[in-house]
């Protein structure tokens, strides 16, 4: 009696064995065979190659006399196929009535299938019919698009090949990975449970989703499982009572703008953007969203009409200068609108979303950060002097702190042409003046947060003797010879700046006596 399962086994080992292929195989049925195929270990044993696997392969043939292009196949086969952790194929053998095969048709276990087996395997577990995979059936369907043109062991491994791609370790590493994966698209589960208050409850959740509150009571909490979108019959766990957590969402990044009126300047922000996911559909009129940036963080709720903000500037929180020059400028901009009850111009851009324009009142609040003001526009001016920059960071404590000396060196290097200049000199009883005039060089220098500020300047003037040694240039002309910044952690030597001082010095001891005291 003619046996397909034979003819099957001997065609296909006929064809590993043209190409060097090793098929071991065990019979599973009369209409096919199992093969572990195993394919030649690479010759070569380069640095970047000794160390790559022989590819190998799970290959169950199928023999048939039909032209249908269609097999029922046990789930449980099926299975075995899908979970093997190495590229596995199903191969038809087409052979009419005939005892040579007409036609070859290979169909790989890629994804798509794994995908629709695993899916009907969780349709079985949790059905109400047998779930006995052995005596459950699937229909794998295969056509001209699975056929190989030639009926030859070159043909055979060139589309293994094709299927497996050039990493042998990659498909396997993919494979189990999406084995793990599939079927959990939409989460790994649901949970239910109650709230107290409707309405309550669900603008706890939705705070909760931002990261504004760190816990939620629930009762009733039920945990189901879920994959393919099946849910489990039975719940995992349950409770009464319980603590609800919500990992905050990486936020969305992007800017936000505010301005007087649609003249004004705008003060733009950097902000991460974070929405909750209980705002949309029946819950749009509960929409909330949260904005933090450097210094504040906002949260809208466009359809009430609210708004909550705080702002974190005290302390001893830097921020580049720029950035802290326009924090005070909004909140100049809020005191401003909140005592003349009128809306500022909010404009949002966050990636992938529309931007968004809206009005934004705020309750009158005293803000008293005028003191500010001439201490912001001191270091302005100095920094524009000096050609500085580069980022600074300070705190408004720290421009607190070095008001007056802020302002004492802003007058000195801005006002050298209005301000007549002192200096006073204590000189040994032997001093001789050689000079009418005299030069003293002094060093200036003030902190402005993370930033040393300085300035090597020179007076000039004739010396008046006002006690026993000690001698007083008034009136005297100031020149600024060099000016310097440099960061608190950068280490400038006494040394560096008294070759600075010497080198200035010699410009004038021709001319001058000239005095300093550093180093």
């Amino acid at each position: 009696m003619r046996d397909l399962g034979k003819l099957s086994e001997y065609a296909f080992a006929s064809w590993c064995a043209q190409v060097g292929l090793i098929a071991n195989g065990s019979m599973i049925d009369k209409t096919g065979w199992d093969f572990y195929v195993e394919f030649p270990i690479s010759q070569d044993i380069s640095i970047k190659e000794l160390h790559k696997p022989a590819f190998e392969c799970k290959v169950q043939v199928k023999a048939t006399d039909k032209k249908d292009r269609k097999l029922a196949i046990t789930v449980s086969n099926l299975r075995r196929m899908a979970t093997a952790p190495m590229p596995s194929f199903y191969i038809f053998l087409e052979f009419d009535g005939k005892n040579e095969v007409q036609r070859v048709f290979l169909v790989h276990m890629n994804n798509d299938l794994v995908y629709k087996i695993l899916k009907k395997i969780r349709e079985i577990e949790q059905g109400d019919k047998n779930k006995n995979l052995s005596k459950r059936t699937m229909t794998l369907h295969y056509g001209e698009e699975n056929e190989l043109n030639i009926l030859d062991g070159k043909s055979l491994q060139n589309t293994l090949f094709h299927h497996i791609g050039e990493s042998y370790s990659d498909y396997v590493t993919d494979k189990n990975k999406y084995l793990k994966e599939c079927g959990f698209e939409d989460g790994y589960g649901k949970m239910k449970f109650s709230i107290a208050g409707e309405n309550a409850g669900l603008h706890q959740l939705i705070d909760l989703s931002l990261g504004l509150t760190d816990e939620v009571d629930v009762q009733n909490l039920v945990n189901i499982d879920e994959r393919f979108g099946i849910p489990s019959k039975n719940p995992n766990f349950e409770l009464n009572e319980a603590k609800l957590k919500i990992e905050l969402q990486p936020p969305k990044k992007g800017k936000i703008s505010f301005k007087e009126d649609t003249l004004s300047r705008s003060l733009t922000f950097d902000i991460n953007f974070y929405n909750s996911p209980f705002s949309f559909y029946d819950y749009r009129k509960y929409t909330k969203f949260r904005i933090i940036g450097d210094f504040f963080d906002i949260t809208f709720e466009p359809y009430a009409g609210k708004s909550n903000y705080n702002f974190t500037l005290g302390g001893d929180k830097r921020l580049e200068f720029r950035k802290l020059e326009d924090a005070l400028a909004l909140i100049s901009l809020i005191s401003l609108i909140s005592r003349n009850n009128q809306p500022a111009i909010v404009e949002l851009n966050i990636e992938n979303l529309e931007p968004l324009v809206f009005n934004f009142k705020s309750k009158f609040v005293k803000r008293n950060i005028e003191i500010f003001d001439d201490i912001i526009n001191n270091v302005l001016k100095i920094c524009q002097k000096f050609e500085i920059y580069e980022d600074i960071y300070v705190s408004l404590n720290e421009l607190y702190v070095k008001k007056q000396q802020i302002e004492q060196f802003h007058t000195i290097i801005t006002k050298t042409v209005e301000c007549d200049f002192r200096v006073d000199l204590e000189l040994s009883s032997n001093h001789i003046f050689e000079f009418e005039q005299a030069v003293s060089i002094s060093v200036l220098c003030c902190q402005v947060g993370s930033h040393i500020i300085g300035a090597i300047v020179t007076v000039f003037g004739k010396p008046e003797e006002i006690s026993k040694n000690k001698f007083s240039i008034d009136k005297a002309d100031l020149k600024i010879e060099k000016t310097f910044s440099y960061t608190l952690d950068t280490l400038i030597k006494n040394n560096d700046i008294l070759k600075s001082i010497e080198s200035i010095s010699s410009k004038y001891i021709d001319k001058y006596d000239v005095f300093y005291n550093w180093g």
